[in-house]
């Protein structure tokens, strides 16, 4: 080998090394660098779950919250149930409303133009005979029914709006047995017309909307219609409101229902209850006033008295 190769492959040598060296140290340098980006990425996540820890609870189910949400379900179902029961009548006995008994007098009192006690074909039966057989076969059957069922109140299920309204059957002229006499009878008109005239919460007592309070301070159950027949549960409504309303880290919301000034009066004598809105008119006195209005049916807010009117 020549002088001149051996020195061209001493080169060669020398810049492959070169080379290699330069490699391995930018090799170095990029494992360093993707080092302290993992290390900087610790840390920061480190400092962030440090900062946030308490706002993660221990569990995702609390059971106080759930607990909660709970009572206030019932309380608001209960509610609601306890109303409709009340505002919803039981219905009254069409026996009642028809007066059916008189019809069965009727029928007795024609008896004698009958076969059966007409006397055109040999001896007739008493002159009673259809009353006893009447009495028998339906009578005794029909106040013993309307009696046990509907007996123990007026009609409209018991409302305030009925009382004085009611037919017990036998109880009126004719009284007693079945016995021939003529067809009156009025109890559906009287009905259809109380029905009518109806007023909301007639009786607060009875049909009123009640608040949460006064559910759990009141031992006789709200619903009282037609008769106090439900058991007090007063002591559920207790615990409900305790939990429901009573605990948490929540306030409630404030809650004014204005229900005092919702009584029909015929002097309109409830306050006006201001909307938030100013009124601008090019005409009228005054031209601009705030906008009030006067929850009392048959009452009219006038921004001239600033008072309420009756329509």
């Amino acid at each position: 080998m020549h002088q001149a190769e051996i020195m061209f492959k001493i080169k060669d040598v020398l810049k492959g090394n070169k080379m290699k060296s330069v490699s391995l140290r930018s090799k170095a340098a990029s494992l360093k660098i993707v080092f302290c980006l993992i290390c900087l990425s610790v840390l920061t996540l480190s400092n962030i779950t440090q900062s946030h820890a308490q706002l993660i609870a221990d569990t995702p189910c609390d059971s106080l919250y759930y607990e909660t949400l709970s009572s206030r379900a019932w309380l608001e179902a209960q509610r609601e149930v306890t109303q409709n029961q009340n505002i919803i009548l039981k219905p009254d006995s069409v026996f009642e409303y028809t007066c059916f008994d008189r019809f069965l007098n009727e029928l007795a009192e024609h008896a004698t133009q009958m076969l059966s006690e007409s006397g055109s074909y040999g001896t007739p039966l008493s002159t009673t005979a259809m009353d006893n057989a009447l009495e028998r076969l339906v009578g005794e059957s029909l106040r013993a029914y309307v009696t046990t069922n509907f007996e123990n109140f007026d009609l409209l299920g018991g409302h305030p709006a009925g009382v004085g309204i009611d037919h017990t059957p036998g109880s009126t002229p004719p009284a007693g047995p079945i016995t021939g006499g003529a067809y009156t009878c009025d109890i559906m008109n009287r009905v259809w017309q109380a029905a009518k005239c109806i007023n909301f919460i007639t009786n607060s007592t009875t049909d009123g909307f009640y608040t949460f309070q006064e559910y759990v301070t009141d031992a006789v159950d709200k619903r009282r219609l037609p008769l106090i027949g439900c058991g007090p549960i007063n002591t559920t409504w207790v615990e409900n409101v305790t939990v429901g309303l009573g605990t948490g880290p929540w306030s409630n919301d404030p809650l004014v229902t204005y229900l005092d000034r919702t009584t029909p009066d015929a002097g309109c004598s409830g306050t006006p209850i201001p909307t938030g809105i100013n009124v601008s008119r090019p005409g009228g006195t005054p031209t601009s006033y705030p906008e009030k209005i006067c929850l009392q049916p048959g009452c009219r807010y006038d921004p001239a008295s600033d008072d309420c009117l009756d329509n």
